[in-house]
């Protein structure tokens, strides 16, 4: 039932979260005190648009949201989200622009149902930037009581009829107030779901709802390509219910650049599930629940230089796991402080330097013979000091 603000409560679910997420870049100056529109002049703005092809020249129009006609308040009080979701329109129908979020904390109370596909909170469109003043100053809050299987921040193309490229994120944070969720299993802090070269950066998600077997996660990629995520992080409250950090499904050529994912109550840290071309740089999974990094039935996932876990930061299970998987490079990454550093079921890996050490199990668990004979282990990766074997193959340790 959707109320007369736009709000919707009580539904049930109505698919699974696979399902659920299924329908479901370069910029460096700084915001700050100086304007969007010292922005708009730096020589990184022009490097970020020439990526951008076609949508590029649009993005100059520049919507602040506090100003009229949109009055957006920013006080934590208001509902904010129809003044930023008409300034979001109204760049779109302008053939883009960058709708600018001064700093504030900006409650976002509408919910709305796109019958059998969504409930979304804001949707996003082609060639449209959300850009905040800094994740420590822009708060977007999410509504208490969200139904089931709600997108905060949802892509136009969700429905699958279209695709939305060229949208970008930028310098806020998202709350999706996981303990006030009641009536939702999984929520998505931004989804994008046939998406095309969308650029994040500088953004963080907290406590966005999931449970055991409803997953949910904070940055969704879904039949998505050359998605961008750089300096964003997912934080979330010990005591909430919460899902995945980063998740990358069926979609491809999506990379993860400085991010870094903690906390999950039952889930993931960064997750790839049927997806290829998948890259993560300097990225940190830990204190979650299941695993720092996951993939599944995915082919050609690189991590570079990334940390599992760490001292007192160990994720419950294992570091890095790789399921089913084709050409997965393990360049210089260290994993500690997990269950084991790194496991290998039905995959070929090649690992090249690193370290797999202080892990309560292995170093390096290989599921069969098979699988160890697949796991390349090239200039001395370090696998001593774990808590039961370096390697292990099939449960037992090796020489």
């Amino acid at each position: 039932m959707v109320e007369a603000g736009g709000r919707v409560l009580g539904y049930p679910s109505r698919v699974s979260r696979r399902t659920f997420l299924g329908r479901t870049l370069v910029w460096s100056a700084a915001l700050g005190g100086s304007g969007v529109a010292a922005w708009v002049l730096n020589p990184a703005f022009a490097a970020f648009e020439s990526t951008l092809g076609p949508v590029a020249g649009a993005r100059r129009r520049i919507i602040d949201v506090t100003q009229p006609p949109y009055r957006a308040r920013g006080d934590g009080l208001a509902n904010d989200a129809p003044a930023i979701q008409a300034a979001m329109d109204d760049a779109a129908s302008a053939g883009g622009g960058i709708v600018y979020l001064p700093a504030g904390t900006y409650q976002l109370d509408s919910i709305h149902d796109q019958a059998a596909v969504r409930y979304y909170v804001l949707n996003s469109h082609s060639g449209v930037s959300l850009v905040g003043a800094g994740r420590d100053r822009t708060l977007l809050r999410a509504p208490a009581g969200m139904p089931d299987q709600t997108r905060i921040i949802s892509a136009d193309s969700a429905d699958g009829q279209s695709r939305v490229a060229g949208a970008a994120f930028r310098d806020f944070t998202i709350d999706g107030r996981a303990s006030l969720q009641p009536d939702a299993r999984s929520c998505v802090g931004i989804s994008n779901v046939y998406t095309d070269y969308v650029s994040h950066l500088r953004v963080r998600i907290v406590g966005v709802k999931g449970l055991p077997d409803a997953e949910g996660t904070c940055f969704d990629s879904f039949y998505s390509t050359n998605t961008v995520y750089r300096d964003c992080e997912v934080v979330h409250r010990p005591s909430e219910s919460t899902g995945s950090g980063f998740s990358a499904t069926q979609s491809e050529q999506i990379s993860y650049e400085g991010c870094a994912s903690a906390g999950s109550a039952h889930w993931h840290g960064f997750t790839s599930y049927l997806s290829q071309g998948i890259q993560y740089v300097d990225c940190h999974g830990y204190l979650n629940r299941q695993r720092g990094m996951n993939s599944e039935s995915s082919s050609d996932v690189r991590y570079v230089n990334c940390l599992a876990g760490g001292d007192a930061m160990g994720n419950r299970g294992d570091g890095i796991f790789v399921f089913k998987s084709r050409n997965i490079a393990i360049i210089d990454c260290t994993s500690r402080a997990n269950q084991s550093g790194l496991v290998n079921v039905g995959s070929n890996v090649r690992v090249l330097r690193g370290q797999f050490v202080g892990n309560s199990r292995a170093g390096v668990s290989a599921g069969s013979m098979q699988d160890w004979e697949n796991t390349s282990m090239d200039e001395e990766p370090e696998v001593d000091g774990n808590g039961f074997a370096s390697v292990a193959v099939d449960g037992s340790p090796i020489a």
